[in-house]
């Protein structure tokens, strides 16, 4: 418990920090940007743009920090525990290596570290959707695009900030982000659509 705690309290410090930089940055050029819009309008961009910050902070925070100190950080011998991950699959195989059987891998961190990964990027989609209309390809190469500069940025050690990668490039990483945007497009664009869906059911199956 002491662990978590102890790992945790720099994470939200950080991302504080963070989302108030944000803030400070894209909510007055988001109210000069819309100040023409009636109030209510504006207030409604004035939220929007809240969630996403704290959103994308929930993003930074979860895949890069905290980050160490750079006076004190040492860099491990070769990659220690940050080697690049540039196939898919391998957390299935380092679970079932570990429990044997594959309900008992099914339960383990690494698949849920997999699900995590396509949780955390569900909302980028529904935002996605529901904010800019935003077409199924342009989720798609966005969503890649940012999980590429999320792995490139620990695979870099935050692009040359500190002499060594920081964290694991994963390829499982991108794949199971980008999985997470499809979905969260696919649901909102699904419940959008669904009384054309159903009504085109209902075709179907009285014929």
């Amino acid at each position: 418990m002491r662990y978590y705690l102890n790992y945790s309290l720099p994470v939200i410090q950080q991302a504080i920090w963070l989302w108030l930089i944000l803030a400070l940055v894209a909510l007055p050029l988001t109210w000069w940007g819309s100040r023409h819009l009636a109030t209510r309008a504006l207030v409604r961009r004035l939220g929007r743009t809240s969630i996403v910050l704290f959103y994308a902070t929930g993003v930074v925070a979860y895949t890069l920090l905290p980050l160490p100190d750079r006076d004190t950080f040492v860099c491990p011998a070769g990659w220690g525990n940050t080697y690049p991950r540039f196939f898919l699959g391998w957390s299935l195989q380092f679970a079932l290596r570990e429990h044997g059987s594959l309900l008992e891998a099914l339960f383990s961190t690494y698949i849920l570290q997999m699900l995590l990964n396509i949780l955390l990027f569900i909302p980028f989609g529904i935002f996605a959707y529901l904010f800019w209309k935003a077409h199924f390809r342009t989720v798609l190469l966005a969503a890649f695009g940012v999980s590429l500069v999320i792995e490139l940025t620990q695979l870099t050690g935050l692009w040359g900030y500190y002499g060594c990668a920081i964290r694991t490039f994963d390829a499982e990483d991108l794949f199971n982000n980008t999985l997470g945007a499809v979905l969260g497009w696919t649901f909102v664009a699904a419940w959008q659509c669904r009384g054309y869906l159903l009504e085109t059911l209902k075709r179907l199956f009285a014929r």
